[in-house]
């Protein structure tokens, strides 16, 4: 078990602490913090047999998925790494991707609010994240949890925009990964949601 009393996250999310790993300097830990919510009358199957890390069950899922394709686009993901327990309780192994000074990546939501004046710089951003979609769409990943927050500018990528959370169908029934429709669907309301979000 990995001992983190004596750590401080480095940072902290609605749904985790996210740590140092002490053994890897190349790894995080991501330790889940939220309740589970269930509202179901009759619990899911991964409601049932996972618990609240049944979100971890399908993030690993889609990286295997796209690792046994072999897709070149994995790049644009954060590597998954394993799971560990911990004295906080379980975690999430996944690559630590940082800025230009060292400290973990910037997001893309932080990007955002620093170009807020300035329109043009505003569109490269966009321009860079709707790449990131193409490439996604192309290595047929799935990011069920799209957001600004879950997208970091990696130096490990060359500075590209890279995924960092949120892999996977979170649907009872995910037809995203059975019909290309449903996918490229899935993407195109994702570029429209989002690749209007950078104008304020």
């Amino acid at each position: 078990m990995i001992d983190l009393s004596e750590l401080n996250p480095l940072r902290k999310s609605r749904n985790y602490l996210i740590f140092q790993h002490p053994e890897n300097d190349k790894a995080l830990l991501k330790v889940r913090v939220d309740e589970p919510v269930r509202n179901h009358l009759i619990p899911r199957y991964a409601e049932w047999r996972y618990g609240n890390l049944r979100q971890w069950n399908r993030e690993a899922n889609e990286y295997l998925a796209a690792l046994h394709r072999g897709r070149p686009e994995i790049e644009r993901l954060a590597r998954f790494m394993g799971y560990a327990p911990t004295s906080l309780g379980p975690a999430i192994v996944v690559e630590k991707l940082t800025g230009p000074d060292g400290d973990l990546a910037p997001t893309l939501h932080k990007e955002r609010l620093g170009l807020r004046n300035d329109p043009e710089g505003l569109e490269r951003l966009r321009q860079e994240f709707m790449g990131l979609l193409d490439d996604l769409e192309k290595g047929r990943i799935i990011v069920g949890d799209m957001s600004y927050e879950n997208i970091v500018r990696a130096q490990e990528r060359g500075g590209k925009l890279t995924v960092i959370d949120g892999l996977g169908e979170r649907v009872l029934f995910p037809l995203a990964l059975v019909s290309d429709w449903a996918f490229r669907l899935s993407i195109q309301r994702r570029r429209d949601r989002l690749g209007g979000g950078f104008g304020f």
